[in-house]
């Protein structure tokens, strides 16, 4: 059986970005940059800035290695913490 569309959206390794208040756009470009520069397109997969207001200082981010990508955002302003997110927990932010 197939996954659902949603279901792959969805999976994979998640991990729940905070950056300090009213900074996500500018950590953004960092890690754009980053990415670009010590080329992380394996390790960040996929990054997405949830749209509600409660989460505007939270990126989510789908890595294949937490700890490796806990290292890499680490280093870039404004971050200031991370935390490993579950499948349900995704979905929910997303609102999917």
């Amino acid at each position: 059986m197939q996954p659902s569309n949603q279901e792959s959206i969805i999976s994979g390794q998640w991990c729940l970005v905070t950056v300090r208040p009213w900074k996500r756009e500018t950590f953004l470009k960092y890690l754009d940059s980053d990415i670009q520069r010590n080329n992380l397109q394996e390790v960040i997969l996929e990054i997405v800035a949830p749209e509600e207001s409660i989460y505007q200082d939270m990126v989510l981010i789908r890595n294949s290695s937490f700890s490796e990508a806990r290292n890499y955002l680490q280093k870039i302003d404004h971050f200031q913490g991370i935390q490993r997110l579950k499948p349900n927990e995704v979905s929910r932010m997303l609102d999917k």
